[in-house]
């Protein structure tokens, strides 16, 4: 490499990173038949439906001391309906939900309020935030002043409940940075009240500082296919309109929200859209891998596809490539956590809940970790009692 990249432990531990002996490399249909180096090796594979895995003999275990390999065999099966999964989980009949989505929200109540059920259950912090960009290049949220009376007017336990509640939605959030992230520091630049339900007094400063002081109309984007997008919206829209801010909601396709309509740039501008739901998990879980996509100014594109629709700081640019070489990791996570405050000084984006899920286990799985890096089970360290 030409120069130091902090983040490179965790960029060579990607699924695209993985040696494959030259003369099996297939291109595209590589998928189809995959070349075994770890515990197990493929069995029956159908791409999109089924795979199962079995021992590999070829494997020396004193040669990987990380993967216990307890199971004799793994099947999974694909794209299952959700609540079939819950059902077969919890009655014993598959052992996890590898998706590690959470439970669904009939489940959710079963399991709360069943002892035996509850005690098979996990409720971790994922590294994603759910958040909504504050878009600075549509007035008049071009002025900060207005930007802020939303941080202050929103209720963000209508936020929370939109996505589920504390269980399968997340806890409150006041940071970019979720907390198992390095580089968090806890902190609150908008305090909305003891009942988290908004400042109002704070907004109506704020708006009268931005020259609104009766509030002013916006739009708000959000992926139609996203139910729970569509809740925060209309969260958003009653909870601004105590201090005048009226928002209409603007649905899009999920599969050209950024390209073509939240993530382009003239298009946000040119329809007014003030606001828009996002959310962000890192492929990796440190600061780069969670930052750079989302607060870097240079991945905005005139042609639209980028995450980050709201945040251009050139400081921040500049703290990035600061932070992307520097090797000592207390003063890389130092930057980090000054990006983080950095970016919520400016007002473009508000964060809503650190993610969390209920996931449940049937009751013969073992030896269950969760790991830190995205809230759910430890897949290589997962056994099965008979």
């Amino acid at each position: 490499m030409k120069e130091p990249f902090a983040a490179f432990d965790y960029l060579a531990q990607q699924p695209n990173t993985m040696p494959v002996p030259q003369d099996k490399d297939t291109g595209a249909k590589y998928r189809n038949s995959i070349v075994s180096t770890g515990p197990y090796k493929f069995e029956g594979l159908q791409p999109g439906k089924s795979f199962n895995l079995v021992r590999n003999d070829q494997w020396d275990p004193a040669t990987d001391p990380n993967r216990k390999a307890l199971p004799d065999r793994i099947e999974v099966t694909l794209n299952v309906n959700a609540d079939d999964i819950d059902n077969r989980v919890l009655s014993g009949d598959l052992d996890v939900d590898v998706v590690a989505t959470g439970v669904q929200p009939a489940t959710l109540s079963r399991v709360l309020q069943d002892p035996t059920l509850k005690d098979n259950a996990d409720n971790p912090l994922s590294a994603r935030l759910w958040y909504t960009s504050i878009n600075p290049t549509v007035a008049p949220l071009d002025n900060i002043e207005c930007r802020k009376a939303i941080m202050y007017a929103m209720d963000r336990t209508s936020y929370q409940a939109a996505y589920g509640g504390q269980f399968a939605g997340g806890d409150l959030a006041t940071t970019i940075l979720p907390p198992n992230i390095p580089g968090y520091e806890s902190y609150d630049l908008y305090p909305n009240g003891p009942d988290h339900k908004g400042d109002l007094e704070a907004a109506k400063k704020s708006l009268e500082a931005c020259g609104q002081p009766n509030g002013f109309e916006t739009n708000i984007a959000y992926r139609a296919e996203r139910p729970k997008e569509k809740a925060t919206a209309e969260a958003f829209q009653q909870a601004l309109s105590r201090v005048g801010i009226k928002l209409t909601l603007k649905p899009y396709p999920q599969g050209d929200y950024f390209a073509q309509y939240a993530g382009l740039p003239p298009y946000v501008v040119k329809n007014k859209l003030g606001l828009a739901l996002n959310g962000w998990q890192a492929d990796w879980p440190d600061g780069f891998g969670f930052l750079s996509q989302i607060t870097d100014s240079r991945v905005i594109r005139p042609t639209g596809g980028s995450s980050n629709t709201s945040v251009r700081i050139p400081g921040v640019d500049k703290m990035l490539d600061e932070a992307l070489t520097e090797l000592d990791a207390d003063k890389r996570n130092q930057i980090w956590g000054a990006i983080d405050k950095r970016v919520m000084e400016e007002a473009v984006i508000y964060p809503g809940v650190y993610s969390k899920a209920l996931l449940v286990r049937s009751k013969n799985a073992t030896n269950i970790f969760v790991t830190d890096a995205f809230g759910e089970y430890d897949y290589l360290g997962l056994g099965a009692q008979k």
